[in-house]
Parts: C-alpha cells; structure tokens; sequence
C-alpha cells in the first residue's frame, strides 16, 4: 500500500530527531520515518525537508549563542574602554609632570647662569679696576 507523508509528519519527526543528535542525518531521518508510518516517503522531498529543518536548527542555535557572545563582547569592550581611560589619564599625569619637571630644571639652569655671569661681570670688572690703577 502506498502512504503519502504530510509535511507535518516530515518535519515534526525531524525537530524531535534533532533536539535528541544534532548530527541527524537523511537517511536516520528515513529509518524513523519507515518506524513510525510504515513509509520512507520520496528521498528528494524527505531530503528537502530535512535539510530545511537541520538549518532552521542550526540558524536558531547560533541566534541564540549570539546574545551570548554579543554580551561577552559588550563587557570585553567596557572593560577595554574603561583601561583605556585610565591609561590616557595616566599618560595626561605623566605628560604634566614632565612638563613641570622640565620648567624647573630650566629655572634652576638659567639662575645659575646669571649667578655665574654676574661671578664673570664682577670678577672682570675687579680685574679692570687692578689695572688701570696699579698698587
């Protein structure tokens, strides 16, 4: 006797044969199908559909591990971002305190360049003085 499978048959098997092994193939698919009805149906239209529904099993999985990985990827870039504040500020520290670093030592240089140039004016001036007017 010839039976005909309804789509619905087709695929409702294949769902529950999938969420016990997601690696269902065709031809398990087929074997349940001869178990339960009594028919293996078309093998193209058996394939069609089982690839379908493999798909939409797969497609579902991966929508549902996105959010997942997406919220992973959410915290990782806070994480990131937030390092990233920190270490800018850091580098803002730094940067002033060199800059004061700087101004200082160049303080420090250019008063003991007067100091020593007026030693200089002094000292050559006294020797002027000692010339020009012997003892």
């Amino acid at each position: 006797m010839n039976r005909r499978l309804t789509e619905f048959q087709i695929r409702a098997t294949c769902r529950e044969l999938v969420a016990r092994d997601a690696k269902l193939s065709g031809r398990q698919l087929r074997k349940e199908l001869k178990v339960r009805f009594g028919a293996v149906g078309k093998t193209e239209r058996v394939f069609y559909l089982w690839r379908e529904e493999t798909q939409n099993v797969q497609s579902a999985q991966a929508l549902s591990a996105l959010p997942t990985e997406v919220a992973e990827l959410q915290y990782r870039l806070q994480i990131a971002e937030t390092a990233a504040a920190k270490n800018l500020k850091r580098a803002e520290l730094a940067e002033l305190r060199e800059q004061a670093h700087q101004e200082h030592w160049a303080l420090k240089i250019d008063e003991v360049r007067r100091k020593l140039e007026e030693a200089t004016r002094e000292s050559t001036a006294g020797q002027g003085a000692s010339r020009a007017f012997p003892v």
